[in-house]
């Protein structure tokens, strides 16, 4: 193996483990919610206004994103933001520990903040790292992000059974956090992302392009949002679904919500073996009519095993639509920009999508609802043909 591969090698290893390590801190806050609702005083609809406050700071960071990587390059905006979102979920543990509902809105601000300015660099070195590798990285890139998601919620009712405080729990996960970023330092490349004008002051700064403009990326865009949408509404509309219209309980609610996120994740593994093999565009079409085809089960079914079943086919349709447009829109030139756009549609639909879905239901029932996830998959159908669908089964093997 030469330097250079196993530098680049090295670079892999430490995105994957920045995937791995940026998820479980928040999520172990998250299973404990309820604990902080009842910290602070507030009721549920306040309480989701201060969640509100972290989405503003995620769009807020991915509109600037791209800007500041074409300037500096993706790793000083990656490690930076490893901090901000470490700082900020410390921040909110103490608000909350104190009571103090502005600090804790301005906390979580600062750590969506810290997640939307970490998450487009993180994009941008996995698609780089795919094409100095030549096959599909990214998939399982987010499959490592899943898998610590996980694990920080399991963390949180560890800690939640063990009766460790907020505060405690929160400094502990998220120093870990906060270490990451000096032990990979020498392994990121400085200067990925960046334009060429900005490192050489002889070169000229090249004429900026207007992506709305571009009937490709629009595509690429809407085609994320549909398949985003999906797999943010199951996070949030799922559960519920099989208690309520399936009549079920909370326990068997728990299985079809833990075998969305296995499948999802084990897709992921697998995702980017697959689209070597048979193509980007057409892996993620046959996915997402899959995931289509499980949340009609979910719709038409009447026991507890067809929700399972369709909650894991809706698991694999809704896994590789983040990861694969990606993919897409990191090739060529402009690529930052390109990620950018593509990830702020991605997060649109994270975190406008399932309240806007809620408001539905809340007129339609939860079980017509799901006919709107049913048609965004099949949109994505529609939108993903600008794809390309080069085949590496070399890599694939």
């Amino acid at each position: 193996m030469t330097l250079e591969e196993k530098a680049l090698q090295s670079w892999h290893r430490s995105v994957i483990v920045m995937f791995a390590l940026i998820g479980p801190p928040s999520m172990a806050l998250l299973v404990r919610l309820p604990e902080i609702k009842e910290l602070l005083g507030v009721s549920t609809s306040e309480l989701g206004l201060l969640l509100f406050a972290g989405a503003i700071g995620s769009i807020l960071a991915l509109s600037i994103a791209a800007r500041v990587i074409s300037r500096l390059g993706t790793r000083p905006q990656m490690l930076g933001g490893f901090y901000l979102v470490a700082l900020g979920l410390i921040g909110q543990a103490f608000a909350a520990t104190t009571g103090s509902i502005w600090l804790f809105a301005i906390c979580i601000f600062v750590t969506g903040f810290g997640f939307g300015f970490v998450d487009v660099p993180l994009n941008v070195d996995g698609a780089s790292i795919e094409g100095k590798r030549g096959r599909s990285v990214l998939p399982r890139l987010h499959a490592a992000f899943s898998v610590g998601a996980l694990s920080g919620a399991a963390l949180g009712t560890l800690c939640i059974a063990l009766s460790v405080d907020l505060l405690t729990q929160m400094i502990l996960l998220c120093s870990t956090q906060m270490i990451l970023p000096i032990l990979v330092r020498r392994f990121v490349p400085q200067h990925t992302g960046q334009e060429e004008h900005h490192k050489n002051a002889e070169v000229e700064k090249p004429e900026k392009i207007n992506l709305f403009k571009d009937k490709r990326i629009m595509f690429l865009g809407i085609g994320i949002l549909c398949i985003t949408l999906a797999e943010g509404a199951a996070v949030d509309w799922l559960a519920l679904t099989v208690v309520k219209d399936f009549g079920e309980s909370a326990t068997n609610a728990g299985i079809a919500f833990a075998i969305f996120n296995l499948t999802m994740t084990i897709t992921r593994f697998f995702g980017g073996n697959i689209s070597d093999r048979f193509g980007r565009r057409n892996t993620l079409q046959v996915m997402a009519i899959i995931g289509a085809i499980g949340v009609l089960m979910m719709i038409f079914g009447t026991s507890v095993i067809f929700a399972w079943i369709g909650a894991s086919l809706w698991g694999i349709g809704s896994a590789l639509g983040f990861p694969l447009f990606i993919s897409e829109a990191g090739e060529g030139e402009n690529a930052t920009r390109r990620v950018a756009l593509i990830t702020i549609f991605g997060y649109m639909a994270f975190l406008v999508g399932p309240p806007t879905l809620g408001l539905v239901a809340e007129f339609t029932g939860l079980k017509p609802m799901l006919y709107l996830i049913a048609t965004a998959l099949l949109s994505a159908v529609f939108f993903a043909k600008v794809m390309s669908n080069t085949k590496n089964v070399k890599a694939a093997s």
